[in-house]
């Protein structure tokens, strides 16, 4: 269970890195560039710890499908991108998919 835990703490830092990218402006402002930094490293270090009892497929599938489905709904939230129709479906795919090898392991 814990290191379900580590996954998850994972996949969020792995949203908060993207979202710090962002703001980092092409690592041009300190601070978000830092933060991008240590996000980045958070989010590695909580993956390797997840994957010592998860299988590496199914980790990292789940740690990169939170990656990416928290990186579009901050996107859609955040910073007003688009939320088309398609988009929303296909993320909702993605989360079925998570959850589904959740439930296979």
């Amino acid at each position: 269970m814990l290191s379900w835990i580590f996954l998850l703490v994972g996949g969020a830092c792995e949203v908060g890195f993207v979202i710090f990218m962002k703001l980092s402006d092409g690592f041009r402002t300190l601070k978000y560039s830092l933060l991008t930094i240590l996000f980045q490293i958070f989010s590695f270090y909580s993956l390797s710890h997840a994957l010592k009892e998860i299988q590496i497929g199914i980790g990292y599938a789940v740690w990169a499908g939170i990656g990416a489905v928290g990186s579009v709904l901050v996107g859609m939230i955040l910073f007003k991108e688009s939320k088309d129709l398609k988009k929303v479906l296909f993320i909702s795919m993605i989360i079925i998919g998570i959850i589904g090898l959740k439930l296979a392991s």
